[in-house]
Protein backbone atom coordinates (compact mmCIF):
# COMPACT_ATOMS: atom_id res chain seq x y z
CA UNK A 1 0.00 0.00 0.00
CA UNK A 2 1.40 3.47 -0.86
CA UNK A 3 2.73 5.52 2.01
CA UNK A 4 0.33 8.40 1.29
CA UNK A 5 -1.91 8.90 4.30
CA UNK A 6 -5.48 9.94 3.54
CA UNK A 7 -6.79 12.20 6.26
CA UNK A 8 -10.33 12.82 7.40
CA UNK A 9 -11.95 15.54 9.47
CA UNK A 10 -13.70 13.36 12.05
CA UNK A 11 -10.84 13.53 14.53
CA UNK A 12 -11.79 12.63 18.08
CA UNK A 13 -8.52 14.01 19.39
CA UNK A 14 -6.16 16.43 17.68
CA UNK A 15 -2.60 17.46 18.23
CA UNK A 16 0.82 15.90 17.83
CA UNK A 17 0.51 13.90 21.06
CA UNK A 18 -2.61 12.01 19.95
CA UNK A 19 -1.87 11.84 16.21
CA UNK A 20 1.86 11.09 16.18
CA UNK A 21 2.89 9.78 19.60
CA UNK A 22 -0.17 8.00 21.01
CA UNK A 23 -1.51 7.11 17.53
CA UNK A 24 -5.12 7.37 18.71
CA UNK A 25 -6.99 10.29 17.19
CA UNK A 26 -10.11 8.66 15.66
CA UNK A 27 -12.99 6.85 17.28
CA UNK A 28 -12.59 4.10 14.64
CA UNK A 29 -9.14 3.35 16.04
CA UNK A 30 -10.57 2.92 19.54
CA UNK A 31 -13.33 0.70 18.14
CA UNK A 32 -10.73 -1.47 16.36
CA UNK A 33 -8.82 -1.88 19.61
CA UNK A 34 -12.01 -2.86 21.47
CA UNK A 35 -12.72 -5.49 18.80
CA UNK A 36 -9.17 -6.86 19.18
CA UNK A 37 -9.55 -7.09 22.95
CA UNK A 38 -12.84 -8.95 22.47
CA UNK A 39 -11.10 -11.39 20.11
CA UNK A 40 -8.43 -11.96 22.77
CA UNK A 41 -11.22 -12.66 25.26
CA UNK A 42 -12.65 -15.31 22.92
CA UNK A 43 -9.27 -17.07 22.75
CA UNK A 44 -8.92 -16.82 26.53
CA UNK A 45 -12.29 -18.49 27.01
CA UNK A 46 -11.30 -21.29 24.63
CA UNK A 47 -8.09 -21.77 26.60
CA UNK A 48 -10.01 -21.94 29.88
CA UNK A 49 -12.29 -24.59 28.38
CA UNK A 50 -9.23 -26.67 27.43
CA UNK A 51 -9.82 -26.29 23.69
CA UNK A 52 -7.03 -27.85 21.65
CA UNK A 53 -4.10 -25.71 20.60
CA UNK A 54 -5.03 -26.22 16.94
CA UNK A 55 -8.61 -25.06 17.57
CA UNK A 56 -7.35 -21.91 19.27
CA UNK A 57 -4.96 -21.28 16.37
CA UNK A 58 -7.71 -21.84 13.81
CA UNK A 59 -10.13 -19.51 15.61
CA UNK A 60 -7.36 -16.93 15.90
CA UNK A 61 -6.66 -17.16 12.19
CA UNK A 62 -10.35 -16.69 11.33
CA UNK A 63 -10.76 -13.80 13.77
CA UNK A 64 -7.63 -12.10 12.38
CA UNK A 65 -8.91 -12.30 8.81
CA UNK A 66 -12.40 -11.08 9.76
CA UNK A 67 -11.06 -8.16 11.80
CA UNK A 68 -8.57 -7.14 9.11
CA UNK A 69 -11.21 -7.17 6.38
CA UNK A 70 -13.67 -5.46 8.72
CA UNK A 71 -11.34 -2.54 9.41
CA UNK A 72 -10.62 -2.23 5.69
CA UNK A 73 -14.38 -2.27 4.98
CA UNK A 74 -14.93 0.41 7.63
CA UNK A 75 -12.60 2.64 5.65
CA UNK A 76 -14.14 1.66 2.31
CA UNK A 77 -11.19 -0.46 1.09
CA UNK A 78 -9.11 2.63 0.19
CA UNK A 79 -6.35 2.61 -2.45
CA UNK A 80 -4.03 4.39 -0.03
CA UNK A 81 -3.57 4.24 3.71
CA UNK A 82 -5.79 6.31 5.98
CA UNK A 83 -5.20 7.69 9.45
CA UNK A 84 -7.40 4.96 10.94
CA UNK A 85 -5.58 2.18 9.08
CA UNK A 86 -2.22 3.59 10.08
CA UNK A 87 -3.15 3.97 13.74
CA UNK A 88 -4.86 0.58 13.93
CA UNK A 89 -1.97 -1.29 12.29
CA UNK A 90 0.41 0.48 14.67
CA UNK A 91 -1.45 -0.73 17.75
CA UNK A 92 -2.03 -4.20 16.36
CA UNK A 93 1.70 -4.31 15.78
CA UNK A 94 2.18 -3.94 19.53
CA UNK A 95 0.88 -7.46 20.04
CA UNK A 96 2.03 -9.13 16.81
CA UNK A 97 5.49 -7.63 16.64
CA UNK A 98 6.09 -8.08 20.37
CA UNK A 99 5.32 -11.79 20.11
CA UNK A 100 7.70 -12.17 17.16
CA UNK A 101 10.34 -10.22 19.10
CA UNK A 102 10.02 -12.66 22.02
CA UNK A 103 10.35 -15.64 19.71
CA UNK A 104 13.33 -14.17 17.86
CA UNK A 105 14.93 -13.34 21.21
CA UNK A 106 14.97 -17.06 21.96
CA UNK A 107 16.24 -18.26 18.59
CA UNK A 108 19.96 -17.60 19.12
CA UNK A 109 20.24 -19.29 22.56
CA UNK A 110 17.96 -22.10 21.40
CA UNK A 111 20.01 -22.87 18.27
CA UNK A 112 23.32 -22.60 20.10
CA UNK A 113 22.33 -24.81 23.02
CA UNK A 114 20.47 -27.28 20.80
CA UNK A 115 23.34 -27.80 18.36
CA UNK A 116 25.94 -28.13 21.13
CA UNK A 117 23.65 -30.63 22.89
CA UNK A 118 23.23 -32.56 19.63
CA UNK A 119 27.00 -32.88 19.17
CA UNK A 120 27.50 -33.90 22.78
CA UNK A 121 24.70 -36.47 22.60
CA UNK A 122 26.04 -38.00 19.42
CA UNK A 123 29.61 -37.91 20.72
CA UNK A 124 31.84 -39.70 18.27
CA UNK A 125 28.85 -41.23 16.51
CA UNK A 126 29.15 -41.11 12.75
CA UNK A 127 25.37 -40.70 12.53
CA UNK A 128 25.78 -36.93 12.89
CA UNK A 129 27.60 -36.70 9.56
CA UNK A 130 24.94 -38.84 7.92
CA UNK A 131 22.14 -36.73 9.40
CA UNK A 132 23.75 -33.52 8.15
CA UNK A 133 24.47 -34.88 4.67
CA UNK A 134 21.02 -36.34 4.11
CA UNK A 135 19.26 -33.37 5.66
CA UNK A 136 21.03 -30.92 3.36
CA UNK A 137 20.22 -33.14 0.38
CA UNK A 138 16.49 -33.09 1.13
CA UNK A 139 16.48 -29.35 1.79
CA UNK A 140 18.20 -28.52 -1.51
CA UNK A 141 16.41 -31.24 -3.49
CA UNK A 142 12.96 -29.96 -2.53
CA UNK A 143 14.10 -26.40 -3.25
CA UNK A 144 15.10 -27.51 -6.74
CA UNK A 145 11.64 -29.02 -7.22
CA UNK A 146 10.11 -25.75 -5.97
CA UNK A 147 12.16 -23.76 -8.49
CA UNK A 148 11.04 -26.01 -11.36
CA UNK A 149 7.45 -25.66 -10.16
CA UNK A 150 7.81 -21.88 -10.14
CA UNK A 151 9.07 -21.88 -13.72
CA UNK A 152 6.23 -24.11 -14.90
CA UNK A 153 3.54 -22.02 -13.19
CA UNK A 154 4.99 -18.75 -14.52
CA UNK A 155 4.98 -20.17 -18.06
CA UNK A 156 1.45 -21.56 -17.81
CA UNK A 157 -0.02 -18.41 -16.22
CA UNK A 158 1.99 -16.07 -18.43
CA UNK A 159 3.14 -13.91 -15.53
CA UNK A 160 4.33 -10.49 -16.70
CA UNK A 161 3.30 -10.86 -20.33
CA UNK A 162 0.50 -8.30 -20.09
CA UNK A 163 2.30 -5.87 -17.81
CA UNK A 164 3.73 -2.58 -19.01
CA UNK A 165 7.36 -1.95 -18.26
CA UNK A 166 7.49 0.98 -15.85
CA UNK A 167 10.88 2.15 -14.66
CA UNK A 168 11.01 3.30 -11.04
CA UNK A 169 13.58 4.96 -8.84
CA UNK A 170 14.23 1.73 -6.93
CA UNK A 171 17.82 0.54 -6.87
CA UNK A 172 19.24 -2.95 -7.08
CA UNK A 173 20.88 -4.37 -4.00
CA UNK A 174 24.49 -5.41 -3.97
CA UNK A 175 25.22 -8.43 -6.15
CA UNK A 176 26.17 -11.66 -4.40
CA UNK A 177 28.54 -14.03 -6.19
CA UNK A 178 28.76 -17.79 -5.64
CA UNK A 179 32.11 -17.39 -3.86
CA UNK A 180 30.71 -14.65 -1.58
CA UNK A 181 27.72 -16.85 -0.74
CA UNK A 182 29.95 -19.66 0.55
CA UNK A 183 32.47 -17.36 2.28
CA UNK A 184 29.67 -15.50 4.10
CA UNK A 185 28.49 -18.74 5.67
CA UNK A 186 31.54 -18.67 7.98
CA UNK A 187 31.28 -15.78 10.46
CA UNK A 188 34.38 -13.73 11.16
CA UNK A 189 32.72 -12.46 14.33
CA UNK A 190 30.36 -14.83 16.15
CA UNK A 191 28.76 -12.00 18.17
CA UNK A 192 28.05 -10.12 14.96
CA UNK A 193 26.71 -13.32 13.40
CA UNK A 194 24.29 -13.75 16.31
CA UNK A 195 23.22 -10.11 16.06
CA UNK A 196 22.55 -10.50 12.33
CA UNK A 197 20.67 -13.82 12.72
CA UNK A 198 23.33 -15.68 10.72
CA UNK A 199 21.97 -19.08 11.71
CA UNK A 200 24.32 -21.08 9.49
CA UNK A 201 27.29 -19.28 11.02
CA UNK A 202 25.91 -19.95 14.48
CA UNK A 203 25.39 -23.63 13.63
CA UNK A 204 29.02 -23.87 12.49
CA UNK A 205 30.30 -22.23 15.67
CA UNK A 206 28.04 -24.33 17.90
CA UNK A 207 29.17 -27.50 16.13
CA UNK A 208 32.81 -26.59 16.70
CA UNK A 209 32.12 -26.04 20.42
CA UNK A 210 30.42 -29.44 20.67
CA UNK A 211 33.18 -31.21 18.73
CA UNK A 212 35.87 -29.58 20.90
CA UNK A 213 34.04 -30.64 24.06
CA UNK A 214 33.89 -34.23 22.84
CA UNK A 215 37.58 -34.22 22.01
CA UNK A 216 38.45 -32.90 25.46
CA UNK A 217 36.32 -35.54 27.22
CA UNK A 218 39.17 -38.02 27.59
CA UNK A 219 41.67 -35.37 28.74
CA UNK A 220 39.51 -33.45 31.22
CA UNK A 221 36.49 -35.65 31.97
CA UNK A 222 35.44 -33.80 35.15
CA UNK A 223 35.36 -30.40 33.47
CA UNK A 224 33.59 -31.76 30.40
CA UNK A 225 30.98 -33.53 32.53
CA UNK A 226 30.21 -30.23 34.24
CA UNK A 227 29.96 -28.59 30.82
CA UNK A 228 27.56 -31.32 29.64
CA UNK A 229 25.36 -30.84 32.71
CA UNK A 230 25.39 -27.08 32.15
CA UNK A 231 24.29 -27.46 28.51
CA UNK A 232 21.60 -29.97 29.50
CA UNK A 233 20.22 -27.63 32.18
CA UNK A 234 20.42 -24.60 29.90
CA UNK A 235 18.59 -26.49 27.16
CA UNK A 236 15.74 -27.33 29.55
CA UNK A 237 15.52 -23.71 30.70
CA UNK A 238 15.46 -22.29 27.17
CA UNK A 239 12.82 -24.81 26.06
CA UNK A 240 10.69 -23.97 29.11
CA UNK A 241 10.80 -20.27 28.25
CA UNK A 242 10.02 -21.10 24.63
CA UNK A 243 6.94 -23.12 25.52
CA UNK A 244 5.72 -20.30 27.77
CA UNK A 245 5.95 -17.82 24.92
CA UNK A 246 4.33 -20.19 22.42
CA UNK A 247 1.32 -20.48 24.73
CA UNK A 248 0.32 -16.97 23.62
CA UNK A 249 0.66 -17.69 19.92
CA UNK A 250 -3.12 -17.82 19.17
CA UNK A 251 -3.42 -14.24 20.47
CA UNK A 252 -0.52 -13.13 18.30
CA UNK A 253 -2.03 -14.80 15.22
CA UNK A 254 -5.05 -12.48 15.44
CA UNK A 255 -2.95 -9.32 15.59
CA UNK A 256 -0.44 -10.49 12.98
CA UNK A 257 -2.96 -11.49 10.31
CA UNK A 258 -5.32 -8.57 10.93
CA UNK A 259 -2.39 -6.15 10.85
CA UNK A 260 -1.15 -7.59 7.56
CA UNK A 261 -4.53 -7.13 5.89
CA UNK A 262 -5.02 -3.67 7.38
CA UNK A 263 -1.57 -2.47 6.30
CA UNK A 264 -1.64 -3.77 2.72
CA UNK A 265 -5.30 -3.67 1.79
CA UNK A 266 -7.25 -5.40 -0.96
CA UNK A 267 -6.53 -2.97 -3.86
CA UNK A 268 -2.79 -3.56 -3.66
CA UNK A 269 -3.36 -7.30 -3.73
CA UNK A 270 -5.68 -7.07 -6.74
CA UNK A 271 -3.01 -5.35 -8.85
CA UNK A 272 -0.76 -8.37 -8.60
CA UNK A 273 -3.50 -10.97 -8.12
CA UNK A 274 -2.06 -13.35 -10.72
CA UNK A 275 1.31 -13.40 -8.95
CA UNK A 276 -0.35 -13.87 -5.56
CA UNK A 277 -2.43 -16.70 -7.01
CA UNK A 278 0.69 -18.33 -8.46
CA UNK A 279 2.42 -18.16 -5.05
CA UNK A 280 -0.48 -19.81 -3.26
CA UNK A 281 -0.89 -22.47 -5.94
CA UNK A 282 2.85 -23.22 -5.73
CA UNK A 283 2.62 -23.40 -1.96
CA UNK A 284 -0.25 -25.91 -2.03
CA UNK A 285 1.46 -28.05 -4.67
CA UNK A 286 4.73 -28.08 -2.72
CA UNK A 287 2.97 -29.19 0.46
CA UNK A 288 1.40 -32.01 -1.58
CA UNK A 289 4.87 -32.93 -2.87
CA UNK A 290 6.12 -32.99 0.73
CA UNK A 291 3.29 -35.37 1.62
CA UNK A 292 4.24 -37.58 -1.33
CA UNK A 293 7.84 -37.71 -0.03
CA UNK A 294 6.53 -38.70 3.40
CA UNK A 295 4.35 -41.42 1.83
CA UNK A 296 7.31 -42.66 -0.22
CA UNK A 297 9.11 -43.30 3.08
CA UNK A 298 6.32 -45.58 4.23
CA UNK A 299 4.72 -43.06 6.59
CA UNK A 300 1.19 -41.68 6.73
CA UNK A 301 1.05 -38.30 4.96
CA UNK A 302 -2.26 -37.49 6.69
CA UNK A 303 -0.69 -38.10 10.11
CA UNK A 304 2.22 -35.84 9.13
CA UNK A 305 -0.20 -33.12 8.02
CA UNK A 306 -2.31 -33.46 11.16
CA UNK A 307 0.67 -33.18 13.48
CA UNK A 308 2.34 -30.34 11.58
CA UNK A 309 -0.75 -28.13 11.16
CA UNK A 310 -0.15 -26.04 14.31
CA UNK A 311 3.38 -25.31 13.18
CA UNK A 312 2.25 -24.48 9.65
CA UNK A 313 -0.37 -22.06 10.99
CA UNK A 314 2.33 -20.41 13.11
CA UNK A 315 4.58 -20.10 10.06
CA UNK A 316 1.71 -18.73 7.96
CA UNK A 317 0.79 -16.03 10.47
CA UNK A 318 4.26 -15.08 11.74
CA UNK A 319 5.96 -15.05 8.32
CA UNK A 320 9.22 -16.11 9.97
CA UNK A 321 11.02 -19.43 9.54
CA UNK A 322 13.36 -18.45 12.37
CA UNK A 323 10.47 -17.36 14.60
CA UNK A 324 8.71 -20.68 14.03
CA UNK A 325 11.85 -22.72 14.77
CA UNK A 326 11.12 -23.46 18.46
CA UNK A 327 7.67 -24.85 17.64
CA UNK A 328 9.08 -26.76 14.66
CA UNK A 329 11.64 -28.51 16.85
CA UNK A 330 9.07 -29.29 19.55
CA UNK A 331 6.58 -30.70 17.04
CA UNK A 332 9.19 -32.94 15.42
CA UNK A 333 10.47 -34.37 18.70
CA UNK A 334 7.31 -34.57 20.79
CA UNK A 335 4.66 -35.41 18.19
CA UNK A 336 6.47 -37.01 15.25
CA UNK A 337 9.12 -39.07 17.00
CA UNK A 338 12.08 -37.44 15.24
CA UNK A 339 15.34 -37.82 17.15
CA UNK A 340 16.56 -34.77 19.05
CA UNK A 341 19.68 -34.45 16.94
CA UNK A 342 17.83 -34.40 13.63
CA UNK A 343 15.00 -32.21 14.93
CA UNK A 344 17.43 -29.56 16.16
CA UNK A 345 19.91 -29.67 13.30
CA UNK A 346 17.85 -29.95 10.10
CA UNK A 347 15.21 -27.24 10.82
CA UNK A 348 18.01 -24.94 12.05
CA UNK A 349 19.81 -25.42 8.74
CA UNK A 350 16.45 -25.04 6.98
CA UNK A 351 16.01 -21.49 8.26
CA UNK A 352 18.81 -20.30 5.98
CA UNK A 353 19.29 -23.13 3.48
CA UNK A 354 16.91 -24.65 0.98
CA UNK A 355 13.79 -22.69 1.87
CA UNK A 356 11.28 -24.05 -0.64
CA UNK A 357 9.10 -20.93 -0.69
CA UNK A 358 11.25 -17.85 -0.09
CA UNK A 359 14.29 -19.19 -1.95
CA UNK A 360 12.61 -21.73 -4.24
CA UNK A 361 9.50 -20.97 -6.27
CA UNK A 362 9.37 -17.25 -5.31
CA UNK A 363 12.62 -16.14 -7.02
CA UNK A 364 11.87 -18.50 -9.95
CA UNK A 365 8.45 -16.92 -10.45
CA UNK A 366 9.91 -13.41 -10.22
CA UNK A 367 12.69 -14.06 -12.72
CA UNK A 368 10.23 -15.60 -15.18
CA UNK A 369 7.84 -12.67 -14.73
CA UNK A 370 10.56 -10.08 -15.32
CA UNK A 371 11.85 -12.04 -18.33
CA UNK A 372 8.35 -11.93 -19.82
CA UNK A 373 8.06 -8.20 -19.10
CA UNK A 374 11.30 -7.26 -20.85
CA UNK A 375 11.06 -9.84 -23.63
CA UNK A 376 14.07 -11.98 -22.75
CA UNK A 377 14.25 -15.19 -24.77
CA UNK A 378 13.76 -18.25 -22.58
CA UNK A 379 15.18 -21.56 -23.76
CA UNK A 380 16.52 -24.75 -22.18
CA UNK A 381 19.79 -23.05 -21.25
CA UNK A 382 17.87 -20.25 -19.51
CA UNK A 383 15.84 -22.72 -17.45
CA UNK A 384 18.85 -24.84 -16.44
CA UNK A 385 20.80 -21.74 -15.44
CA UNK A 386 17.84 -20.41 -13.45
CA UNK A 387 17.51 -23.73 -11.59
CA UNK A 388 21.19 -23.70 -10.63
CA UNK A 389 21.13 -20.05 -9.58
CA UNK A 390 18.02 -20.52 -7.42
CA UNK A 391 19.30 -23.64 -5.65
CA UNK A 392 22.74 -22.18 -4.95
CA UNK A 393 21.20 -18.84 -3.99
CA UNK A 394 19.02 -20.59 -1.42
CA UNK A 395 22.08 -21.20 0.75
CA UNK A 396 22.48 -18.63 3.49
CA UNK A 397 19.16 -16.78 3.14
CA UNK A 398 18.09 -15.74 6.65
CA UNK A 399 14.67 -17.12 7.61
CA UNK A 400 13.04 -13.90 8.83
CA UNK A 401 10.27 -11.81 7.24
CA UNK A 402 11.36 -9.89 4.14
CA UNK A 403 14.55 -11.75 3.27
CA UNK A 404 12.95 -13.37 0.22
CA UNK A 405 13.83 -10.03 -1.38
CA UNK A 406 17.48 -11.02 -1.03
CA UNK A 407 16.76 -14.35 -2.72
CA UNK A 408 15.05 -12.48 -5.57
CA UNK A 409 18.04 -10.16 -5.85
CA UNK A 410 20.46 -13.07 -6.02
CA UNK A 411 18.34 -14.79 -8.68
CA UNK A 412 17.97 -11.68 -10.85
CA UNK A 413 21.66 -10.82 -10.49
CA UNK A 414 22.74 -14.39 -11.17
CA UNK A 415 20.67 -14.39 -14.37
CA UNK A 416 22.22 -11.08 -15.48
CA UNK A 417 18.92 -9.24 -14.96
CA UNK A 418 19.87 -7.10 -11.97
CA UNK A 419 19.09 -3.86 -13.78
CA UNK A 420 15.41 -4.85 -13.95
CA UNK A 421 14.99 -5.10 -10.19
CA UNK A 422 12.76 -1.97 -10.07
CA UNK A 423 10.12 -3.84 -12.08
CA UNK A 424 9.21 -6.05 -9.13
CA UNK A 425 8.34 -3.07 -6.91
CA UNK A 426 4.61 -3.83 -6.88
CA UNK A 427 5.24 -7.43 -5.80
CA UNK A 428 7.44 -6.25 -2.96
CA UNK A 429 4.73 -3.79 -1.91
CA UNK A 430 2.41 -6.65 -0.95
CA UNK A 431 5.21 -8.95 0.18
CA UNK A 432 3.63 -9.73 3.58
CA UNK A 433 0.57 -11.23 1.86
CA UNK A 434 2.60 -13.67 -0.21
CA UNK A 435 5.21 -14.18 2.50
CA UNK A 436 2.66 -16.06 4.60
CA UNK A 437 2.34 -18.85 2.02
CA UNK A 438 6.08 -18.86 1.31
CA UNK A 439 7.01 -19.26 4.98
CA UNK A 440 4.49 -22.04 5.51
CA UNK A 441 6.09 -23.90 2.60
CA UNK A 442 9.56 -23.32 4.06
CA UNK A 443 8.58 -24.96 7.34
CA UNK A 444 6.75 -27.81 5.63
CA UNK A 445 9.89 -28.51 3.60
CA UNK A 446 12.17 -28.41 6.65
CA UNK A 447 9.93 -30.78 8.60
CA UNK A 448 9.72 -33.13 5.62
CA UNK A 449 13.53 -33.15 5.34
CA UNK A 450 13.86 -33.98 9.05
CA UNK A 451 11.32 -36.82 8.99
CA UNK A 452 12.72 -38.28 5.73
CA UNK A 453 16.29 -38.13 7.10
CA UNK A 454 15.38 -39.84 10.37
CA UNK A 455 13.37 -42.54 8.57
CA UNK A 456 16.22 -43.33 6.18
CA UNK A 457 18.72 -43.62 9.02
CA UNK A 458 16.42 -45.72 11.21
CA UNK A 459 16.28 -43.06 13.94
CA UNK A 460 12.56 -42.25 13.70
CA UNK A 461 10.31 -43.44 16.52
CA UNK A 462 7.52 -44.73 14.28
CA UNK A 463 5.21 -45.62 17.16
CA UNK A 464 5.38 -42.02 18.30
CA UNK A 465 4.78 -40.80 14.74
CA UNK A 466 1.70 -43.02 14.43
CA UNK A 467 0.21 -42.01 17.79
CA UNK A 468 -2.60 -39.54 16.98
CA UNK A 469 -3.03 -38.49 20.62
CA UNK A 470 0.37 -36.88 21.16
CA UNK A 471 -0.12 -33.14 21.69
CA UNK A 472 1.86 -30.06 22.64
CA UNK A 473 -1.03 -28.77 24.73
CA UNK A 474 0.38 -30.01 28.01
CA UNK A 475 3.34 -27.75 27.49
CA UNK A 476 1.62 -24.84 25.81
CA UNK A 477 -1.69 -24.62 27.62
Amino acid sequence: MPETITSSSNALFSGAFFENFLAISRYETILSLVVLVFAFFVIYQLQKRKASFFMRMLVGLILGAVIGLGVQALEGFPDSSTVVLKETSTWYGLFGRTFIAFIRMLVIPLVFVSIVKVILDFGGDKQLTKVTRRGIFWLLFTTGIAAILGMILAAIMGLGKSDEVIQTSATIREYTTLVDTFVNLVPNNIISAMNNNNIIGLVIFSALVGIAANRMQSKTPEAMNIFRQFIEALHKIVMSITMTVIKYMPYAVIALLAGTIISNGIPAVKKVSSFVLAIYIASVIMVIIHLIIIAAHGLSPMMFLKKSRDTLVMAFSSRSSVGTLPLTISTLTERMGVSGGTANLIPSLGTTMGMNGCAGFFPALLVMMVAHMVGIEMNLQFYIMLLIVVVIGSIGIAGVPGTATIAATIALSGMGMGEYFPLIGMVLAIDPVIDMARTMTNISGAMTAAVATDKELGLLDQEKFKDPNLQLDDKTA
